[in-house]
């Protein structure tokens, strides 16, 4: 299984909580979480077998956070989700995404 991190916890055009601001830990795993529910309901579900996380990345700083995108890249099925993941991440948070963050307390 290969892993590949997007690089990003929130749609391409968005704020995203910055390591070191009060709450980071929490309100990364927020946007996350929230994106991923994000592109389940823009692209679809991954094949079986594939799937997204959430990874914890060292820095000099402390930790931060990014989404990995899991999949087999022997598998023509999971190398096009993959394909379709990356190169058509949302622009923008979604009308259920911004209601969803908003009750879990992130200030958008």
């Amino acid at each position: 299984m290969e892993e590949f991190n997007l690089g990003t916890t929130v749609p391409h055009e968005e704020e995203c909580i910055q390591l070191g601001q009060p709450n980071y830990s929490a309100f990364s795993k927020i946007e996350a979480n929230t994106l991923m529910k994000q592109i389940i309901r823009e692209l679809g579900n991954p094949p079986s077998g594939c799937r997204m996380k959430l990874v914890g990345c060292e820095h000099d700083f402390g930790v931060y956070y990014d989404i990995a995108l899991v999949y087999d890249e022997d598998d023509a099925e999971h190398v096009e989700w993959f394909l379709k993941v990356e190169g058509k991440l949302p622009m923008n948070w979604d009308y259920e995404s911004k209601e969803g963050l908003k009750s879990e307390g992130y200030h958008l």
